[in-house]
């Protein structure tokens, strides 16, 4: 980690980095950060700081906070307040912990973080699982679900990789105090690792409650301009464009060491839902093309010259400096702040929001339209072979489909569709008591497969948890079963309606009626006779219609462009 001050003093305690302000006073604010977040956490171990974050701060005697903590994408802050007898008490008590965590109450805290986790997300954290899948940032939309498997075991190798003087970096608003003691364990520096985008045509849609509209920028001092000025764009162009801009916001997100997700957007009423979709891509075409406003860009570089002048920002200051040696930059004084933010670059501004639309995604309601030459996100299609039995589903001849499931391959087959996920691109297995399996591919691609609705689907369940590796296995509450059984007669009858109307069905009801025809002429019913030979006619003309017009020869398709 780099270090390099000017005004904001540096030294360690108990072998931790600390950076302070002399603020004419004692301490009395503490941030204890450490260089791991949400990002840092694999599918199947999702929720684990967190659940590290709650039990580390719990006062064992009230079961309150007796201060603050907080995982957010690439860090883990903790933050005390008080005096300085405070400060060393609380600091004393959460790094003791860490260094031996007691896990007495984890049951009880995993069941206040998953009624948690389900709450409503923000909308660009949910944007990350169409641009990340499920690995790195774009786990941020699974609510934790790997906090269910976390055992005490597990949670305490992570508190020890984690929570170490190497990977931390404490924080003050003034001296440290002379009896302020942080035992944490030996350890060694995190680097976050890099965010890597799911490899597919941008700009592209998924559907949201709202409007969303993101995009990965590099990670500079102009590109945080950027959020501000894509809601403020977003509101402007909203008003034109729809008549209205209902709750705009937006926000960003640090994804690595290298790079900014930045987003913005807006809640959607019905009125709008047929323009609203292209109206935000034009908002951000706008600002690529003719390049942002620079009277809102001196009005930002403004707005936090005056929070930076003021004396709390000498904090702020060394939090910068914290956050910086945290992502293995250089930090800066509070005078070198205040330089960066006076020759801040409009046309650097002007190149984040290039990037911005280059890699947009948008977010958009169920029922708005798409935009023109935006197409909705997609998963590449495979068809590899399965050597395992294939299974029906009970609803068969209703319903054709078939899935089978070997040591490599799993694969559903529902008419000339075929979804099939390979068990070495799986990278979590949702297992309910019930049968059901969704597996979770590494690029965000989902196959579910729900044992009611296959012939011995216990067995496929079964194959399913040989095949993909036990720690990916990641066990969910009980929910409510919604599939119902046809019944016999309704499978045959729709059974029969489909085969009917293929080339080999309407080809022997044809022959069928033509029989019954002759029959009838041979027995004297002429006006059966006619009857069914009107619906011979009829059954050869939808069978002209499936052929194409050419009764009797298949046609060749196109053969593939080769662009």
């Amino acid at each position: 980690m780099k270090t390099a001050l000017h005004t904001v003093r540096e030294t360690e305690v108990s072998g931790v980095l600390c950076f302070f302000v002399d603020m004419g006073r004692p301490a009395s604010a503490a941030h204890l950060i450490f260089r791991h977040g949400m990002a840092d956490e694999p599918l199947h171990e999702t929720g684990w700081l967190h659940l590290l974050e709650h039990l580390a701060l719990l006062d064992r005697e009230s079961l309150s906070r007796s201060i603050n903590g907080q995982v957010s994408m690439l860090l883990t802050r903790f933050a005390a307040f008080g005096g300085s007898d405070d400060l060393v008490a609380q600091l004393g008590a959460l790094c003791r912990w860490v260094a031996e965590p007691d896990f007495q109450l984890l049951a009880r805290e995993r069941g206040v973080l998953q009624a948690r986790a389900h709450q409503s997300q923000d909308p660009l954290l949910r944007s990350l699982t169409w641009r990340y899948g499920a690995t790195g940032p774009g786990v941020t939309s699974y609510a934790e679900v790997g906090a269910l498997r976390a055992t005490p075991e597990l949670l305490a190798e992570r508190a020890w990789r984690v929570f170490n003087a190497a990977n931390a970096v404490l924080v003050l608003d003034g001296p440290p105090p002379a009896d302020l003691k942080l035992p944490l364990p030996a350890g060694e520096y995190l680097p976050p690792p890099t965010a890597e985008p799911v490899s597919r045509r941008l700009p592209a849609a998924y559907r949201d409650p709202g409007l969303t509209l993101s995009g990965v920028v590099s990670r500079t001092h102009e590109a945080t301009f950027l959020p501000g000025i894509l809601e403020r764009a977003v509101h402007d162009g909203l008003r034109q464009q729809t008549g209205g801009a209902y709750g705009p916001w937006s926000s960003m997100s640090e994804v690595d060491d290298q790079h900014l997700v930045v987003g913005g957007g807006s809640d959607v009423v019905p009125e709008v839902l047929d323009t609203i979709a292209a109206a935000g891509v034009d908002v951000v075409r706008r600002l690529a093309e003719e390049g942002v406003p620079r009277a809102w860009v001196e009005e930002a570089v403004q707005h936090r010259l005056t929070r930076l002048d003021s004396p709390v920002a000498l904090a702020d200051a060394a939090l910068e400096s914290a956050y910086a040696v945290l992502s293995d930059r250089v930090p800066r004084s509070h005078e070198e702040l205040l330089d960066q933010l006076r020759n801040t670059n409009a046309q650097l501004v002007d190149v984040a929001a290039r990037e911005l639309d280059a890699t947009l995604l948008v977010g958009l309601p169920e029922e708005a339209r798409l935009p023109k030459g935006i197409k909705p996100v997609s998963f590449p299609e495979a068809e590899p072979f399965v050597e395992a039995k294939r299974h029906s589903h009970v609803n068969w001849p209703a319903d054709m489909s078939t899935f089978a499931a070997d040591g490599g391959v799993a694969q559903e087959t529902s008419g000339t569709t075929t979804r099939t996920m390979r068990i070495s691109d799986v990278a979590g297995m949702f297992s309910w008591r019930d049968g059901t399996r969704r597996l979770v591919g590494h690029d965000g691609s989902v196959l579910e497969m729900e044992a009611r609705q296959w012939i011995n689907g216990d067995r496929l369940a079964a194959a399913l948890d040989e095949a993909v590796p036990e720690n990916l296995h990641l066990p969910m509450p009980d929910r409510e079963v919604t599939f119902k059984r046809m019944g016999p007669a309704e499978r045959c009858a729709i059974g029969f309606a489909r085969s009917a109307n293929t080339k080999p069905g309407l080809i022997v009801l044809v022959s069928l009626t033509l029989l019954l025809t002759l029959w009838s002429v041979v027995d004297g019913h002429r006006l059966m006779a006619f009857v069914l030979l009107l619906l011979s006619a009829t059954l050869g003309a939808q069978l002209w219609r499936i052929e194409g017009g050419q009764l009797g020869a298949r046609t060749t398709p196109p053969s593939p462009d080769t662009a």
